[in-house]
């Protein structure tokens, strides 16, 4: 089996059976997996070799994270052409964990590892850390940064030049997650929270690739947990485990309590990534002033999921009185929304708002563009 199992994702589990009188007979395996885990096929039909292994496979897709426990496998055998059958149930009792989502990490470690970008057109990426160390002075070229010109150097020199910059590592990334009521919602095969939970937990690797320090605060009505920024595969591990752990509550998420309690304990400037949702601006008010207080002193990017049947209610032909009806209730709904990410814009907050099943790859997208712009 997969280990562990990883949310969201399409796995295989392979039950081998091995028994030398069984050579050559028929056989059908009803495996007692979990139903949250989605079992498919539930029964599995095959044939045992001439060494008598009979080895068959079926597929999950983990939708919840949490501890499950597999129960017997049930095998029935039986000869072809022949006139008898039997059954008999195989022990193999196994627990097993539904961790946020680590197959998604390792699809991009050989991709980081030869400096390409991880997504998105897998572009050459700089090398980890952010440019913002002075290197030297050099004739511009077409395609740089205007914003690096040094017109003193070209005053001087009577043409273009630029400041040239080299990786300087050692920035704070802090994730904070908001666990409250209007995360339960769901979004595709997932909700919005364990959608966040993947993202939140690609985005912690990539960062510490890339040479970040990186800290993680989960919060509802109050803040329930908080890992201070650090680096390494020990950090990675307590994030994890924390990712694992958390549940949405039916609460109002404080917005205010949480910024305040980020803002008190994170004195150096930071990218603070506020993974929530937003709607419309008098229901995002309190979001909003205090992602714009929050903005004075560190970088503040808000990540929002759009949910894909709301979209698909926005796009679909309009062919009916009821779609019509539905078409707009959808618009305002978008519309509001992207209002509400004005306002941020505005005060100089950050935006993300992505269909959910692309929340992840978007995210780390976002982030290398920051890193390569030297705004981090």
């Amino acid at each position: 089996m997969p280990e562990p199992f990883s949310l969201g994702e399409a796995e295989e589990v392979t039950v081998i059976v091995e028994n030398r009188a069984a050579a050559g007979l028929l056989a059908r395996i009803a495996d007692n997996a979990p139903d949250p885990l989605r079992p498919t096929p539930r029964e599995v039909a095959g044939r045992f070799d001439g060494s008598g292994v009979l080895k068959l496979a079926y597929t999950t897709r983990s939708p919840r994270r949490g501890a499950y426990e597999f129960g017997a496998v049930d095998l029935q055998v039986w000869r072809p052409d022949g006139w008898w059958r039997r059954q008999v149930r195989l022990a193999d009792r196994q627990e097993v964990a539904v961790l946020p989502n680590v197959v998604a990490i390792r699809r991009i470690q050989l991709s980081l590892r030869r400096g390409l970008r991880a997504m998105a057109g897998l572009r050459r990426a700089r090398p980890p850390g952010a440019s913002t160390a002075f290197a030297g002075l050099r004739e511009y070229v077409r395609g740089d940064d205007v914003r690096r010109v040094s017109w003193t150097a070209t005053a001087r020199r009577d043409r273009p030049v630029v400041v040239e910059v080299e990786a300087e590592r050692g920035q704070q990334v802090i994730i904070a997650l908001d666990c409250g009521r209007l995360m339960t919602a769901p979004a595709g095969e997932l909700d919005k929270l364990d959608h966040a939970v993947n993202a939140a937990l690609m985005l912690a690797w990539v960062a510490q690739a890339y040479g970040d320090r990186v800290g993680m605060m989960t919060f509802d009505d109050r803040v329930t947990s908080f890992l201070k920024p650090e680096r390494g595969p020990t950090q990675l591990r307590r994030i994890t485990e924390a990712l694992y752990a958390v549940r949405p509550e039916y609460v109002e998420a404080d917005f205010g309590h949480a910024m305040t309690h980020l803002a008190l304990r994170v004195g150096r400037r930071s990218m603070v990534v506020v993974l929530t949702d937003v709607q419309d601006p008098e229901a995002s008010r309190e979001l909003v002033a205090h992602a714009l207080r929050l903005a004075g002193r560190h970088l503040v990017l808000v990540v929002a999921m759009s949910d894909p049947a709301v979209l698909t209610a926005r796009d679909a032909p309009i062919d009916s009185t009821n779609r019509a009806y539905e078409w707009a209730a959808a618009e305002e709904f978008v519309s509001s929304r992207r209002e509400s990410f004005e306002l941020l814009r505005r005060g100089g907050v950050l935006g993300l708002d992505v269909v959910a099943g692309k929340l992840s790859p978007a995210l780390v997208e976002r982030y290398l563009e920051l890193k390569e712009r030297a705004l981090l």
